[in-house]
């Protein structure tokens, strides 16, 4: 059976190299576009990732926000995603 999942996420005030998420579980892939696309106007929110699951397996389906490239998803287990800020290239 397959879920979506939409996560949501902006900069935590407590530590601004953190984000804060959002989890929202939903049916169809469209639904949770649809709530990514009406969390973006709320102040904070920086964007949403939709992720597909699986039994055993994961995919990000949809994305919009902060650069692919600024930001990164991950799961520790089937279930626990995390969208944080990507580590940071530093010139020795």
């Amino acid at each position: 059976m397959t879920n979506y999942i939409c996560i949501t996420f902006g900069p935590r005030n407590d530590d601004p190299n953190q984000f804060w998420n959002e989890r929202t579980w939903w049916d169809t892939q469209r639904s949770a576009e649809r709530w990514g696309v009406q969390s973006m106007p709320i102040a904070g929110t920086f964007g949403y990732g939709v992720i597909e699951e699986g039994e055993d397996w994961w995919d990000v389906v949809d994305e919009l926000g902060a650069p692919a490239s600024a930001v990164s998803i991950s799961c520790d287990r089937i279930g626990t995603f995390s969208v944080q800020p990507s580590p940071q290239l530093t010139l020795v």
